[in-house]
């Protein structure tokens, strides 16, 4: 394309001839091209997507990148179109001509809200008593998705594996027993009578209470691996660049609203003293349970991810650059793909319409992201290496927030130094100042600036 024209681009699509749909580009493609938000109908497996080229030389478009996503209109959600801003009268307007009354929540005294006047906590309030089966709480395990999805585990031709028990305490026992029971009542698993069982580990939080887990090591160990990506976390945080208000939206128990297919529940059992037990729904420690939950994810979310709202596995966050009415109409197109899903939410974990957020280790706001001020304190607190494992440890924490370290790898260079293979442990003034230059850099607190993507820079 040659600069500063605008084109008509056929852009390939898997769905039906005829149907019609809401085409929303990536991100990013190349920094001059502007790919626009259509809604277009499909010929001959195509659809018809204009283009920009704003500013640079010549430029082609890759012919075998995926440019966007595509999602079809639904009859259950109505498209608002307003002149001027989206005010809150004319969203009320709205929420009053699509949904009615409602009754309201039994929880809405513990909703996240806190924050916001009257009206604007009334015109969400509206809209959330629109979906009750989404947020009224329970008690137990959420109903199983109504999607046709779950979660398989492709082992070949390999024989049954079973893991001896181990042994634990008299307390230990009190413990499994009573998860094994609650299991049992709300329908996540049921005894099992098959060649497979592998041995319960309980894990201490830092609350101090025990976490219920399986080893399920030796059985990802001959798992066919499952390759679907879960987003870098890098660029969600990018993508969030201009956001004014946030919704947190939490999954109760995600994991378990899957169900994990007949043929393959065997696999999962475990042993305990009370006989052999296996999961109906899909369990945590598999190794492909984070891409079957974020590929389901995704599905529900299609054409909707990177334009109104960011899925991390079982964390879904709402953005706007907009005012509230903008983020209610927002939110509710999300709500309504969850509702359809049959999906459930932890009411009282969500945050709704919030300035500032928590997400991933880092807090967001419209001037940009900064580190987590607790998990930057558990990196500035820890004590001097004594070995390699307390070096590899430390650079791994402090890695994680290496975009607010300039030349992160050269500061850390003389403590990597000593995770090569052959060399001796020596912890000198080299490694001492680099050890301290982390810290001082990481409590420095700085804000990054999201990118904006409108030139060829970074930033």
């Amino acid at each position: 394309m040659q600069t500063q024209t605008c084109r008509n681009v056929a852009v390939a699509v898997a769905a039906p001839e005829g149907a019609v749909g809401v085409f929303m580009p990536r991100p990013r493609t190349k920094a001059n091209l502007l790919l626009a938000p259509t809604l277009t109908t499909v010929r001959g497996g195509k659809i018809v997507v204009p283009v920009l080229n704003l500013i640079g030389a010549t430029t082609k478009l890759p012919s075998r990148e995926v440019l966007g996503t595509w999602a079809p209109t639904s009859d259950d959600m109505t498209v608002m179109e307003l002149d001027g801003e989206l005010t809150n009268a004319k969203v009320k307007r709205w929420l009053d001509e699509k949904f009615g009354e409602a009754k309201p929540l039994s929880n809405e005294g513990e909703l996240r809200m806190w924050h916001m006047g009257a009206e604007d906590k009334e015109l969400f309030l509206q809209l959330l008593r629109q979906y009750p089966a989404l947020l009224e709480p329970r008690t137990g395990c959420p109903p199983a998705t109504t999607l046709p999805v779950e979660h398989e585990i492709h082992t070949g031709n390999e024989p049954p594996i079973k893991v001896r028990p181990r042994r634990y305490a008299q307390s230990e026992h009190g413990v499994i027993d009573g998860e094994v029971k609650g299991m049992l009542k709300d329908g996540v698993i049921e005894k099992g009578d098959g060649a497979w069982g592998f041995p319960v580990v309980l894990v201490k939080k830092k609350d101090g209470s025990v976490r219920f887990c399986i080893d399920y090591r030796m059985l990802n160990a001959i798992t066919k691996r499952d390759v679907y990506p879960l987003p870098r976390i890098d660029d969600t945080l990018d993508n969030l660049h201009g956001a004014k208000r946030y919704t947190s939206l939490d999954l109760h128990a995600g994991y378990w609203q899957v169900p994990v297919a007949l043929k393959d529940r065997d696999k999962t059992a475990f042993v305990t003293r009370q006989g052999l037990f296996r999961f109906m729904r899909m369990p945590f420690g598999l190794a492909n349970a984070p891409g079957t939950f974020q590929r389901m994810m995704d599905a529900v979310l299609r054409g909707l991810t990177w334009q109104t709202c960011l899925v991390y596995l079982d964390d879904v966050i709402v953005f706007s650059r907009g005012g509230v009415g903008q983020h209610v109409v927002e939110l509710a197109m999300v709500l309504e793909r969850l509702s359809n899903a049959g999906l459930s939410l932890k009411a009282k974990k969500c945050s709704f319409a919030t300035e500032r957020l928590e997400y991933l280790g880092h807090e967001l706001d419209e001037k940009g992201v900064r580190p987590m001020a607790s998990l930057v304190e558990s990196v500035v607190n820890f004590p001097v290496p004594k070995d390699a494992a307390a070096i590899k440890s430390f650079v791994h924490m402090a890695g994680y927030y290496r975009r607010f370290v300039p030349n992160f790898a050269e500061k850390a260079a003389p403590l990597t130094r000593l995770l090569r293979k052959g060399v001796e442990w020596s912890w000198e003034a080299p490694q001492q100042e680099a050890f301290e230059c982390l810290k001082r850099v990481l409590t420095g607190g700085h804000c990054w600036p999201t990118p904006t993507f409108r030139s060829r820079s970074r930033w």
